[in-house]
């Protein structure tokens, strides 16, 4: 997935999982910035919470690879 601006993407944060929102991106030197919107207690509603916000609809599978 590449960085855009106004899209959201999760990760972990200290123990749990959070959800960021980029505000900058420059794909010339490859810097992005982005804020904190969210913490999600489990990768299920990280998943859940960045589909719904980025208006892709419902997940249909999720997995966890790592």
């Amino acid at each position: 997935m590449m960085a855009k601006v106004g899209l959201y993407f999760f990760g972990k944060n200290h123990g749990s999982w959070a959800v960021w929102c980029y505000d900058v991106v420059n794909e010339e030197t490859g810097f992005s910035s982005a804020n904190k919107v969210t913490n999600c207690p489990t990768f299920d509603e990280a998943i859940k919470t960045i589909y719904k916000l980025n208006g892709w609809g419902e997940p249909k599978n999720i997995s966890r690879k790592f």
